[in-house]
């Protein structure tokens, strides 16, 4: 409901995923989209997975929906994984309640399609890994392998994370290194297409060896129990004790933790990576902070049911309480996704003003939505890319890993990090001549900051709130 209750989810940078696709399915399919010579097809990038999911769906319905029923599947999916992984690892039932909660965190809040696609299949690899038992026999290693190389074409980071855990689980009960190794080596062999990638990645696009950004510090140990159950930023507070909350629930259960080190290990090192792996790494941001959906699965594994079982009284208290807690999340989203819609009005009042196959220039000035956490609207006027077939800049194809990138020499002056900052835009720098229209998202009337910057070349077109729409006269 969190999904397809609002007209557009209310996610950052799901309008430019969507314009992607939609540029692709233009150019495989109907080969009609008068901007393909800008732009040269990738194939070889770890991204198909989630658009080829939506590529197919938007086959038989608009790209809004096919994308709101990728991301709703991929939440569904979640959610099912992550159960199967921890009752394949012995865990209470009861506690399946929590992982309801968890798909609504940071990366569903800043639209991180292809992660999210991903996610589930991260749990799904483990619990194949964990049926393989230490077999070595070539038709185990190979399904492993197939896995692999299958998640690697959905998100590599994902993939990475993953592999890391299954060595993790594989090392328990220890046996000597020798054993250890070999029952990992199915992991290894997603290495080759992982080091062609890299070297291919270093070697053809710039920003794959771009600076670091690790942002290390003490915000990182207070957001921990936030991101352990997808709690957004601005509300810290109810963060912290909800993450309490279900670090004591196998306790309140019975449940005892486990004592080899082993067995805590898993999630030893989903909180490493939550306190010390990149901010920005390879041109791509908040890269630590989209995998806090993965960490109380892995927190639950540390424990196992006590010998005598709690009494039906204490059992069936918790069960509800849990019960409420996750119907009050989800109802909390789902209203939240049902009042992004009024902003989300506006937008189509005005940018119905627009005739479909033109150039766009976003300028959001005001990114935040009075609604939803997180700059919503920085990348929103790429739902006239993916809708009516045009193009809006900013472009994720100026992304090394996106699949559709724009080619060497192409007629476009915005380059990445202008969306941030739309007050630098230059009529003359940034080639104002070449668009159609401008989108632009303040408070206060633009017309005469862009009738200067434009000289005279641009009109109002429509006006609704802070959305306005401008265009050449």
């Amino acid at each position: 409901m969190p999904v397809l209750l609002p007209i557009y989810p209310p996610m950052v940078d799901i309008p430019q995923h969507a314009a992607q696709i939609s540029a692709i399915k233009s150019i495989l399919v109907e080969g009609d989209w008068p901007f393909s010579h800008m732009f040269v097809l990738k194939p070889f990038t770890p991204y198909w997975l989630g658009y080829g999911l939506v590529l197919l769906i938007s086959l038989v319905t608009e790209v809004v929906w096919a994308i709101k029923l990728a991301v709703a599947a991929a939440v569904f999916l979640f959610v099912w994984s992550a159960a199967r992984f921890c009752t394949r690892m012995g865990t209470d039932p009861a506690w399946n309640w929590m992982l309801l909660i968890l798909p609504f965190g940071f990366a569903y809040q800043w639209g991180f399609l292809n992660f999210l696609v991903a996610a589930p299949f991260g749990f799904l690899f483990l619990c194949r890994l964990l049926d393989m038992n230490g077999r070595s026999d070539w038709r185990a290693c190979m399904r492993i392998a197939l896995w692999l190389h299958f998640l690697f074409f959905a998100h590599v980071l994902t993939t990475a994370f993953f592999c890391a855990i299954g060595m993790l689980l594989m090392a328990n009960p220890w046996r000597g290194f020798r054993e250890w190794f070999r029952r990992c080596l199915p992991i290894f062999t997603i290495l080759p297409l992982a080091g062609l990638w890299l070297w291919v990645s270093l070697n053809n696009s710039p920003e794959a060896s771009g600076p670091t950004e690790w942002s290390v510090g003490a915000h990182r140990l207070t957001s921990l129990l936030p991101s352990l159950v997808s709690s957004p930023p601005s509300s810290s507070w109810s963060g912290q004790l909800i993450g309490l909350f279900v670090l004591i629930v196998p306790f309140l259960s019975g449940a005892t933790p486990k004592r080899s080190w082993l067995a805590w290990s898993p999630f030893a090192l989903y909180v490493a990576w939550m306190l010390f792996f990149p901010n920005w790494l390879g041109g791509t941001a908040f890269v630590y902070q989209r995998f806090g959906i993965f960490g109380l699965p892995l927190y639950l594994i540390c424990f196992e049911g006590r010998r005598g079982a709690p009494l039906l009284s204490h059992a069936a208290t918790l069960r509800v309480g849990l019960m409420t807690m996750a119907l009050a999340v989800l109802s909390w989203q789902s209203l939240r996704a049902i009042s992004f819609n009024s902003e989300v009005t506006q937008y189509r009042e005005v940018i119905a003003y627009a005739e479909p196959g033109k150039r766009m220039l976003m300028l959001a000035f005001d990114p935040v939505s009075k609604t939803a956490a997180g700059a919503q609207m920085v990348h929103f006027g790429s739902w006239y890319q993916a809708e009516h077939g045009g193009l809006t800049e900013f472009n994720f194809a100026r992304n090394w890993v996106q699949p559709l990138q724009y080619r060497d020499g192409a007629d476009s002056a915005i380059r990445q990090g202008f969306e941030w900052f739309p007050g630098t835009f230059d009529w003359d720098a940034h080639h104002g001549s070449l668009y159609d229209y401008f989108l632009v998202r303040h408070p206060a009337d633009a017309s005469q900051w862009l009738d200067e910057e434009s000289k005279g070349a641009v009109r109002e077109v429509a006006r609704r709130g802070e959305w306005q729409l401008y265009g050449r006269k």
